[in-house]
């Protein structure tokens, strides 16, 4: 963060500060982690927070509950004040278990919506209930169809409805399991509504979130950056990758904690790498000029060639503000790539092994 007391760098600091809160995931409440917990047959709750991926230390602005894919079971969708604005949870818990779903039409007497209103479902092993509300949390509104739970019943024993004027009214209706009921304010019937189903996307695996990041795909050849040598000579990324031979292109940084760890291994690996048709080539991301770059190849020295990309580098390789490394680009023998590899494992590890023993992809 920038921050002197001038007045000139006041918005340099107010634009470091949002920077930090809504781009960078700062927190105003301490990173406290969301919380979901289970019903477990009414007896007590278990906390799935970490299993449903929902305790996330972003600050929720509001929670809103609805069937979105119309599966017969509530998803979550939270809005945050940064990093990621919305978050969607896919509900897969209790797939076997039967469901109904109520919808009101209130009509002139209390208002279409039905607002206030108390609906009670009977089945098998009790009578459940749910009130019709407007909204909850900061400008936030939850389904306004009422999802009730059967269990293993094939069908609702029976529907009652207490109007928000305070009229009682019994619905009669062949309330089967996964069916969608329109109850209308004093006709006594329900009105069965075919309602589509829809599939929600399946989260980004690690693969995918990395791809989005970057500018260029798979397949495609390496980008063309002009880079530096450690001694100052400018020269194009793809003129340092020799025909006929693969490449391991090593994104780093000195501020970069893992890169420190992988380069050793990196090092000690480069001779089978040489042996086996692989170069390996070091490409350090530094924007700050006064980076010591040769201080830390001095703590964690490479025999492998190192260029100097900087700020160009970065705007040509990330698509966004995210500089994620170490990142590995391996390029083919005509100089597409084929293959990345994020971060810093075991896992990682074993894949820079592979390519000691193998010219074909992975």
């Amino acid at each position: 963060m920038t921050q002197n007391n001038t007045q000139k760098a006041t918005g340099t600091l107010r634009n470091d500060q949002n920077r930090l809160i809504f781009k960078k995931g700062f927190s105003f409440s301490g990173y406290e982690r969301d919380a979901l917990f289970m019903n477990r047959d009414g007896k007590k709750f278990m906390d799935i927070s970490g299993i449903s991926g929902i305790d996330s230390i972003s600050d929720g602005r509001a929670a809103v509950f609805a069937d979105f894919d119309n599966d017969g079971d509530e998803d979550v969708f939270l809005t945050t004040i940064q990093g990621p604005g919305h978050l969607l949870f896919r509900n897969n818990v209790g797939q076997d278990n039967h469901w109904l779903r109520i919808i009101l039409d209130g009509g002139k007497e209390t208002g279409r919506d039905a607002y206030g209103s108390v609906v009670r479902v009977k089945t098998s092993a009790r009578t459940l209930t749910k009130v019709k509300a407007g909204g909850s949390g900061f400008l936030a509104q939850s389904d306004p169809r009422l999802l009730f739970g059967l269990g293993q019943d094939p069908a609702a024993q029976s529907i009652e409805v207490t109007w928000s004027n305070g009229r009682v009214e019994n619905f009669s209706a062949d309330a089967r399991a996964g069916s969608t009921l329109w109850l209308h304010y004093g006709t006594g019937r329900a009105e069965e509504v075919e309602l589509a189903q829809s599939k929600l996307p399946d989260p980004l695996t690690k693969a995918e979130s990395l791809a989005r990041g970057l500018k260029f795909r798979i397949g495609e050849r390496l980008p063309s950056i002009e880079v530096h040598s450690t001694s100052g000579q400018a020269v194009n990324l793809r003129d340092i990758v020799r025909p006929g031979r693969r490449a391991i292109v090593n994104l780093w940084a000195t501020w970069c904690i893992p890169c420190a760890k992988e380069m050793p291994e990196l090092n000690r690996l480069r001779a089978a790498f040489a042996q086996n048709g692989v170069d390996l080539i070091g490409l350090n991301l530094d924007t700050d000029p006064d980076a010591h770059i040769r201080e830390f190849l001095q703590r964690v020295p490479v025999d492998y060639p190192i260029y100097k990309g900087g700020a160009a580098a970065i705007e040509q390789l990330f698509a966004t503000e995210e500089v994620a490394v170490p990142l590995s680009v391996i390029v083919d023998q005509n100089g597409h790539v084929e293959q990345l590899i994020s971060g810093w494992s075991s896992e990682t590890k074993q894949k820079f092994e592979a390519l000691t023993r193998s010219t074909t992809p992975h």
